[in-house]
């Protein structure tokens, strides 16, 4: 799966949390005709709609997501060995270190630390606010409230967290950059930043893979990340 596109937080603008109310559209894709591997990914693409007083709706910012239906998929008769070839290379990363290609299920070791009760996987891709939003936690709540919806049925929720401003389709597109005012940072400082933004959510990193993870059953719990930013291999 793409590195998640995030942007730091930062208080720009007129907008205030007092006068500003916020909500989330989202659409969802899924394919109409006899199920293969990639009938259980579901793209989601989530439109944030600000709606600031005495102002009419204004777009705030998006968010993508990818629902992996791992679980589905084995009780339809698809091998694990299938679902590790047959869905894309993006979301095989996520099967090759999260799963056990003979089983279909968690590896021992992300179960013992993160207590994966489902095996549905739920992927953040993206998540951008427009500069005028920012510090409004718009993010925070994008992201959980598509937490919430679904990830219902999922064991995981995994990013990779990567700045926007550092991907080639944004980088180019000076009409991007201009509304989205991004920080002028240097890459290993965004990087940072946002890994660390992803952690005070409850993400904890994979290793050194730059896999972030959170787990649905210890969501809200205090789970002390002590030995997590050592990480797993």
């Amino acid at each position: 799966m793409k590195p998640t596109k995030a942007l730091a937080e930062e208080r720009q603008g007129t907008v205030s949390d007092e006068n500003v109310v916020a909500s989330i559209e989202f659409v969802v894709r899924a394919a109409l005709h006899d199920s293969v591997e990639d009938d259980f990914v579901h793209s989601i693409a989530g439109r944030i709609i600000a709606e600031p007083e005495n102002r009419g709706d204004e777009e705030a910012g998006k968010i993508s997501a990818s629902l992996v239906q791992f679980g589905e998929a084995l009780d339809h008769g698809i091998s694990a060995e299938r679902l590790g070839d047959g869905i894309s290379s993006d979301i095989s990363e996520y099967w090759e270190h999260l799963f056990d290609v003979e089983t279909g299920y968690p590896k021992e070791e992300i179960q013992n630390e993160f207590e994966v009760v489902d095996l549905d996987l739920l992927i953040i891709d993206c998540v951008a606010i427009y500069s005028e939003y920012r510090g409004l936690r718009f993010a925070e709540s994008a992201i959980y409230r598509t937490i919430d919806i679904f990830g219902t049925g999922c064991g995981l929720v995994a990013c990779k967290p990567w700045p926007l401003q550092f991907t080639p389709s944004v980088a180019d597109d000076q009409e991007a950059l201009k509304r989205l005012a991004l920080p002028n940072v240097s890459k290993g400082e965004a990087i940072r930043k946002l890994r660390s933004y992803w952690s005070r959510l409850g993400f904890w990193p994979l290793g050194n893979t730059g896999i972030y993870l959170l787990s649905v059953s210890q969501k809200g719990c205090d789970v002390s990340p002590r030995n997590r930013v050592k990480g797993l291999q």
